[in-house]
């Protein structure tokens, strides 16, 4: 269950898609002009279409730093992932630099399911709760594509 209102729930979601869009573009950056760069661009401009779509329909002002502060226990934190699978590395390029690149985009899209299910069960506004259906299986698709372009890559090294 989720222990927030309304408003709280969607600034929530709109400091997710802040994260998962600012780690998207800087994977399109490392990734340049490759599938795995097109890719993480795509997904950044979705993100930042969540973002646009949160902000305008609801009148949520833009993404406040201070708010990973209070919503921290329901956020995944991106950049801690990253530094863990040694993505921030410089030297980590090539198929296996993709791979992790991936893999967390797939922790980022799954934990954005995860909260916009469990969120679309705690509102009660229709509106909010056809936007949380919405973003939800937005967030699927990403996933699906992000699995397909996984199975695609070659094994990773023993």
């Amino acid at each position: 269950m989720i222990d927030l209102n309304e408003i709280e729930i969607l600034r929530v979601a709109l400091a997710h898609e802040e994260r998962a869009r600012a780690f998207y573009a800087r994977m399109a950056d490392r990734h340049g002009d490759s599938t795995a760069g097109d890719i993480f661009a795509f997904l950044s401009r979705e993100e930042e279409g969540h973002i646009r779509r949160i902000t305008s329909r609801y009148g949520i002002t833009e993404f406040e730093k201070t708010w990973e502060e209070k919503f921290l226990p329901y956020l995944i934190d991106l950049d801690r992932l990253a530094w863990k699978e040694g993505l921030e590395a410089q030297y980590m390029t090539g198929p296996e630099a993709v791979r992790r690149s991936l893999e967390i985009a797939r922790k980022a899209e799954s934990h954005a399911i995860a909260f916009y299910s469990r969120s679309g069960e705690a509102v009660e506004d229709k509106k909010t709760k056809a936007l949380l259906a919405e973003l939800e299986e937005e967030e699927r698709n990403h996933l699906v594509k992000i699995e397909g372009y996984l199975a695609d890559l070659p094994p990773a090294p023993l």
